[in-house]
């Protein structure tokens, strides 16, 4: 239901989809990769590959971003 996501940004890449920009983030999480996609209202500037993320989800959608150092 709930759950974190935090590792290393290996790609992202703006989207517009309608008119409302999204980006799409491919997350380096430990063992794995995962893709996420989020409205670019939670997190501005833009994501850059090298940076670390942590992500907060509620049943698989994004509810918040947020750098971390």
């Amino acid at each position: 239901m709930y759950q974190t996501l935090e590792g290393t940004v290996l790609q992202a890449q703006a989207v517009s989809i309608h008119g409302a920009v999204f980006y799409d983030v491919v997350l380096q999480t430990g063992e794995s990769a995962v893709r996420v996609r989020f409205q670019d209202t939670f997190l501005s500037p833009a994501p850059q590959a090298g940076e670390n993320l942590r992500l907060e989800l509620i049943l698989g959608n994004v509810s918040s971003v947020e750098r971390v150092p």
